[in-house]
């Protein structure tokens, strides 16, 4: 004891410091491993938001301009990645006879085979388009 009263070991040791920073560090390493991966997932989202979109609007505006028929096409969406455009005419698969035409479309991810990112049903008009 010190003439204060006190003993002389007050305060911590260098071990228990040392054991403290490792803690912290591996808690702020996982802090921030945890939020590298909720960017990743949340640009994979946002991407994913966007070609949704995009496919929409090719397949509308073929729609609207008349020039959606049967068969295959391919483009590129604004990022850069292949897309693939399949139009199949459904309505006579399902042996609908003298009604106007029923497109079902279907755009990927790459080729025919690629991830779905949008798929519909459209009707045609009565003049066949």
């Amino acid at each position: 004891m010190t003439r204060s009263g006190r003993s002389g070991e007050d305060g911590f040791t260098l071990v228990e410091v040392l054991v403290a920073f490792a803690i912290v560090s591996l808690v702020c390493v996982m802090v921030i491993r945890l939020t590298g991966d909720m960017l990743s997932g949340s640009r994979r989202i946002e991407a994913a938001g966007i070609h949704l979109d995009e496919a929409e609007g090719i397949v509308m505006l073929r729609a609207a301009a008349g020039t959606l028929r049967a068969g295959t096409e391919q483009g590129r969406f604004s990022d850069g990645r292949p897309w693939t455009l399949s139009v199949v005419e459904a309505g006579s698969q399902i042996g609908w006879q003298n009604m106007p035409p029923l497109f079902r479309t279907r755009l990927t991810l790459g080729g025919p085979d690629g991830s779905l990112v949008y798929a519909t049903l459209i009707a045609g008009g009565l003049s066949g388009k």
